[in-house]
């Protein structure tokens, strides 16, 4: 049986999400394990593979320096009451706000649909939250 020679492009795990999104109008790079997702109209994305599970994806706020910790702890635990698909913390020394969430399996079109559809919703809500603006930067 003759051998089957797949490039590079194909056998990376992300090609399939690298896919789908440039088609929902992302900018992709990729970078290693990762790849970096930019949007003129969305929030930026970072997707990170993780063997046999699937897919880590991030956005990534810098915050104001001058936010007293305890405010911005208490803005974090306000959205993540309001989340329904992500989760939000500080990322020390530098007060970074993470926002992640996990699509766990195969790609599957419909569900990274869906998966992006869902995580759209709560990125709505962080935009519509009164100290989001005030507090990143």
């Amino acid at each position: 049986m003759p051998e089957i020679n797949i490039g590079d492009s194909l056998a990376h795990p992300l090609v399939r999400y690298r896919n789908h999104l440039e088609f929902n109008g992302y900018h992709v790079e990729e970078d290693h394990d990762l790849l970096l997702c930019r949007h003129h109209r969305k929030n930026n994305l970072i997707v990170k593979c993780i063997p046999n599970r699937g897919v880590l994806i991030r956005a990534l706020y810098s915050c104001q320096p001058n936010i007293n910790r305890v405010d911005l702890l208490e803005y974090v635990n306000e959205l993540n009451s309001e989340f329904m698909f992500m989760r939000a913390y500080i990322h020390n020394p530098v007060n970074d706000l993470f926002l992640e969430t996990f699509c766990e399996g195969e790609y599957d079109r419909t569900i990274f649909s869906i998966f992006l559809d869902n995580l759209e919703y709560d990125m709505e809500l962080f935009g519509k939250n009164k100290l989001t603006r005030e507090y990143l930067q």
